[in-house]
Order: C-alpha cells, then sequence, then structure tokens
C-alpha cells in the first residue's frame, strides 16, 4: 500500500509545473508567512533534516487544486481547481502533508510571493551568495530576500538556477559572480579568497539539494494497484495534520466545502461576528455544526463528513440553497441571546453547545412566541446550572436534533428534560445549587436580568465590568464578627458592583454605604433584593444576627427569582395582554 523513496525538488517542482502533483480539496490555503519561508530554506542550507512528505496516487473522481505559482495568502481557489485532472480515471497524485514546505520551495525556485502593499507586487527569492558565516538578530544564518525587481550581487535570484543558469554547473556559476565580484568589491587577498569559497559553497549546496536525491524523502499510497477507500484517507489525512500547521474540524471541513460553496467560510464568519459583537467567544466550529444539523446530518465534523462526493454535493446545494434561512435564524438566536438572556460576557456562559439545539428549534420553528421563549430560556439556563453538555457534547446534539429538529406545537422542554434525567443529570433547580460558588456568575446574572430587564454586564466603557462584591464586607465579617469563609462566600451576600466603582467603594459598613447610595437616588433594591432592607437599608446592622438573617432572606428571595426562570415549565405561564 505504501512505498518509501527519494525524490530530487527538481523534479518535484516539474511535477507541480506540469500538473502532475496537485492537492486535494481537503487541503485548506497556503498559510505560512514569509518567516516561515525563509526559515525553511535556512534549514535546508544547513542540511537539516525536513519531515518526511505523504502523497497519494489515485485514479478516483477528487476535486484537484493546483499549487501558487504566486503566493497569494487570501486566494480564490475556485481559480486553481482543474476539473479534467479531477476526472474519475485519470492517475494524478495528491499531496496530504507537505503542502506548506511544498508551497514555499515552489514558490522560491520557481514563482514568487504577491506583495499587497505594494500594489500587488510579484516579489521574486534572492539569495545572498556570500552568506553564512554568521546569523542575524532572528538566528538566520542563510538569510532570503523578496523583491520585485533586480538586486545586485552578490544577491542570486533563485529561479535563475531552474532557467537561464539551468545548462551550468554550480561551479560555472560561481566562477562567473566571482569574476564579476573580483572586480567591484574592495577586498584583501585573504577576504576575496574567503569570499570566492563562500560563493562556490553556498551555490553547491544549493545545486545539491535541487539535484540530489537524499534531501526529500516521499511516503507515497498508491490507490490505484492496492485498494484504498477515500475513508481511509481521510483518516489518515486528519491524523497527519493533527501536527505542524494544526487544523481544526471546521478548518477541514471549510476546505473541502469551499470548491463547491465559495462564500461558505465568509458567510459563516460574519454570522460569527453577528454572535459575538466583540464581546462573547462563538467560534466557526459553531455556526458549521448548526448548519449541518439543521440540516439533518449529524454534529461531528470533519472532511470525512460527507462520505462521498455524491454526499458532498447534495449536502452544499441544500446548506447553499438554504442559506438565507440559516441567515434570518442566527439573527434569530442573536436576538434570543442579547433580548431574552441578555448574556454579554463570556463569563456568565458555561457551554456554548446548549446554543446548537436552539438554533436546531428556531431554524424549524421561527418566531416563537413568548411562552415559548420562556420555555427557551428555561432550557438554557438549565443546560448551564446543571451542566447538561459536560461531555459527550456532539452525541447529546444528536439526540436532540430528533426532539427539536422538526416542526413543533412548541419548544419541547418537557422531552428534553426526560431525556436529560434519563442520563442521570438534574432537571429542576433547587436551593442547594446556589451553594455551588463556581455558579455564581450565572445566578446573579439571572436575577439581575429576570428582576431588572438588564445585564450589569452591558457596559458602555472597556474596562468596567462587574466585579463580585460583598455587601457585608468580608474582612470586616472575619475580624470583627468571627466568621469563616463559608459563611462569608455565600450567595446571598454576594452582588455585582462595576469595576470603577469598586475601586472607589470605601470600608463602609452596609447600613452607612447604602443609606449614602439612597440618597444619592441609586435603586438599591436592584442589590438587596429583600423589600424590608432595601426600604430601609439602617436595618443592615453589623451584627452577627442581622447578617444571617439578611442573607438567608435573600439567598430565599434569589431562589424565587432563579426558580421562575429556570423551572418556567412549572410556574404557570402569565396572562397574555389583552
Amino acid at each position: 500500500m505504501m512505498s518509501y523513496k527519494a525524490k530530487t525538488l527538481a523534479s518535484l517542482i516539474e511535477a507541480i509545473q506540469q500538473n502532475q502533483l496537485l492537492l486535494p480539496h481537503i487541503q485548506r490555503p497556503f498559510v505560512w508567512e514569509r518567516d516561515q519561508m525563509r526559515r525553511l530554506f535556512d534549514s535546508l542550507m544547513r542540511n537539516y533534516p525536513i519531515q518526511t512528505l505523504l502523497f497519494w496516487r489515485t485514479k478516483s473522481h477528487i476535486k484537484a487544486r493546483r499549487f501558487l505559482t504566486t503566493v497569494e495568502w487570501d486566494p480564490d481557489l475556485s481559480r486553481h481547481y482543474d476539473r479534467e485532472r479531477s476526472k474519475a480515471g485519470v492517475d494524478k497524485m495528491f499531496v496530504l502533508d507537505g503542502q506548506q514546505r511544498l508551497q514555499t520551495l515552489y514558490a522560491l525556485f520557481a514563482g514568487s510571493v504577491r506583495n499587497e502593499k505594494q500594489a500587488g507586487a510579484e516579489e521574486e527569492a534572492w539569495f545572498d551568495l556570500t552568506s553564512g558565516t554568521q546569523v542575524d538578530a532572528e538566528g538566520v544564518l542563510y538569510p532570503l530576500q523578496f523583491s520585485a525587481g533586480p538586486l545586485e550581487l552578490p544577491c542570486y535570484r533563485l529561479r535563475d538556477l531552474l532557467e537561464k543558469d539551468a545548462q551550468q554547473s554550480a561551479w560555472d556559476i560561481g566562477d562567473r559572480i566571482n569574476a564579476e565580484l573580483d572586480g567591484r568589491l574592495q577586498e584583501s587577498p585573504e577576504q576575496q579568497s574567503a569570499r570566492r569559497n563562500r560563493v562556490q559553497k553556498n551555490l553547491a549546496m544549493l545545486s545539491s539539494l535541487l539535484l540530489e536525491e537524499k534531501y526529500f524523502w516521499i511516503e507515497e499510497l498508491d490507490g490505484v494497484n492496492k485498494s484504498l477507500p477515500y475513508e481511509r484517507i481521510l483518516e489518515i489525512f486528519i491524523r497527519v495534520n493533527s501536527g505542524g500547521t494544526k487544523l481544526s474540524s471546521s478548518d477541514l471541513m471549510f476546505a473541502a466545502m469551499k470548491e463547491g460553496w465559495e462564500q461558505v467560510e465568509e458567510n459563516i464568519e460574519g454570522v460569527v461576528h453577528l454572535l459575538n459583537e466583540g464581546k462573547l467567544e462563538f467560534d466557526k466550529t459553531f455556526a458549521l455544526k448548526c448548519l449541518v444539523v439543521a440540516h439533518g446530518h449529524s454534529a461531528e465534523l470533519g472532511p470525512d463528513k460527507f462520505g462521498s462526493q455524491q454526499e458532498e454535493e447534495q449536502l452544499l446545494k441544500k446548506l447553499s440553497d438554504n442559506w438565507p434561512q440559516a441567515e434570518k435564524t442566527f439573527a434569530q438566536l442573536r436576538d434570543f441571546i442579547r433580548h431574552d438572556l441578555a448574556l454579554y460576557s463570556d463569563k456568565v456562559i458555561r457551554s456554548y453547545s446548549c446554543f446548537v439545539p436552539l438554533f436546531d428549534y428556531l431554524f424549524h420553528n421561527p418566531a416563537p412566541d413568548e411562552r415559548n421563549r420562556r420555555l427557551m430560556r428555561a432550557y438554557y439556563y438549565k443546560s448551564q446550572l446543571f451542566n447538561w453538555y459536560s461531555s459527550q457534547t456532539d452525541g447529546l446534539i444528536n439526540v436532540l436534533h430528533g426532539i427539536v429538529g422538526k416542526k413543533l406545537a412548541g419548544f419541547p422542554l418537557p422531552d428534553i428534560k426526560t431525556y436529560f434525567l434519563s442520563r442521570g443529570y438534574t432537571v429542576e433547580l433547587a436551593q442547594a445549587h446556589l451553594t455551588d460558588m463556581r455558579l455564581r456568575y450565572i445566578v446573579l446574572n439571572l436575577i439581575y436580568v429576570a428582576r431588572f430587564g438588564s445585564s450589569p454586564f452591558d457596559v458602555k466603557y472597556e474596562g468596567n465590568e462587574p466585579q463580585i462584591d460583598h455587601i457585608y464586607p468580608q474582612s470586616s465579617l472575619r475580624s470583627q464578627l468571627g466568621l469563616g469563609t463559608v459563611d462569608i462566600n455565600h450567595l446571598g451576600n454576594y452582588r455585582f458592583i462595576g469595576a470603577r466603582e469598586n475601586l472607589r467603594k470605601r470600608a463602609e459598613k452596609p447600613a452607612e454605604y447604602f443609606s449614602r447610595l439612597a440618597a444619592d437616588s441609586v435603586d438599591i433594591s436592584r442589590h438587596l433584593l429583600v423589600t424590608e432592607f432595601s426600604d430601609d437599608p439602617k436595618k443592615l446592622a453589623f451584627d452577627r444576627q442581622t447578617y444571617l438573617k439578611f442573607r438567608e432572606r435573600r439567598l430565599e428571595e434569589i431562589l424565587k427569582i432563579s426558580a421562575e426562570v429556570v423551572n418556567a415549565e412549572l410556574v404557570p405561564a402569565p396572562p397574555s395582554a389583552a
């Protein structure tokens, strides 16, 4: 199935030029920066070993992409596919591992790189033939330059080795260049001799890199003479790409999708930006997962998602045809996150996976009424508080698709609860859950939103996000009342306070502090919650009995407010407006 052989760089470049060596559509675009390209060249000139290249020979119908003659960092890949070479029955060789290295060397010795900052000028690689005696500030011994125009000696255009100097030996090229430099440079005899030797040595190494079969070793998977299913190739591809330039599952899948739907990644990036608005951390994998699940496919992502070319084309057509509906659904999800959940910080989200079933439901059941949005809110908070998506998230999403991914009379929260209950998860909020301090940000945000309709994290100024504050100061509770950490760090004693206000806050006792705020027309009820104390903050006496009474009364109020949201299915819906 696999052979192992050496190849010359010149033969690899020739195979690329003749479209005999190609890239499969599952490969993503070239991503190396110029510095990485320079460092590969430096490593080769130092005779450092580089990893084996992995090729795949096949006659299957696989979309084949040509290498870039001119490297650009945001290419239109659709222009580089070779439809004739992609056809079934055509013998072709694909690069499964080594694209970045081969594309770099092809550009250095036979192509160019585009400089977008210089009106798209095409720049070629030039090498200082006198280098190699000392490393530069970046640790490079054999530096390259990229230039759109010719450079003076001792800089040498690497493409000349395969073009105008192709018929000359390295020694003859060196003799010619050294003769030119002899007439230009002011050197002592010793310096001239050392420079001549350096030029000859560098040209000999360049010639050796191009023409000798000892630097580039190829492992070749033969899918022509031996059975090698496409699924097996995908498995190998994913494994070999788990190191080096690491590819995520969505990167691999986007690469596989782009030839059939060029705008897919741009569209996905747009909705991710819409969802995040600089505050949350949704990613492309999430959005892509939403799309494929809503269209009846499993949540697991990767180029093997398609199984076959026909399945790929069918799914891409569905995704492309239904994109307007999906885009509207993402907008509805965004509105639900902002207006119903009021989520403005990653700190109050334990898992983003729970949003995939919400998208799935909205895709098939757009514009839910207030009753169903209440149930959707309850589902969200249950998933966060009870950690429903702590493991096997793709499997959970697949199961929930069978529950929510269809036209329904309403949001099926009872069915979702039944499923998670069968897996041993909690499904209803109780007071014991409020003692888990890991949930304090989620619970406190819920309270502020449910009670006052806004999130403390919805701030106008960067750096003023809320912080956890003790209503009864923790240092005084410890030093004056002798209370321990468990009694002090209690949800009943927690509130949110803006970062700037927290810096200004003085070491005041709660009665004085909240009385001062009330006198300044601050609504202290949003912090204290308990009417008795918010109506008369002077009742917040600093003694053990009052503190424990206030803390427990406030915890009861927190539970009451939280339960109305989290256990919404158990609470009678408010009467609809006439």
